[in-house]
């Protein structure tokens, strides 16, 4: 099942639930027990950090900040 977050408009409360599509519609808030939760979108995890920026050759900033002269 996917884990969806959620937000309660009664409580303003954030939590995230697994729920499948027939389920959806029955997701309560867990603080509140209000039924009033909007659905809200999310990025998935990816399981590792994203590395920072760096320029084309990979050893300092990004390009057009360091002057390589890509200009990227």
């Amino acid at each position: 099942m996917p884990l969806f977050r959620y937000h309660c408009e009664a409580c303003d409360h954030t939590f995230e639930e697994l729920t499948s599509g027939r389920t959806a519609d029955a997701v309560r808030c867990p603080a509140c027990d209000a039924g009033r939760v909007e659905r809200q979108l999310a990025l998935p995890a990816i399981g590792r950090a994203i590395p920072a920026a760096t320029n084309c050759r990979g050893d300092g900033p990004p390009c057009g900040a360091s002057g390589c002269g890509r200009g990227v």
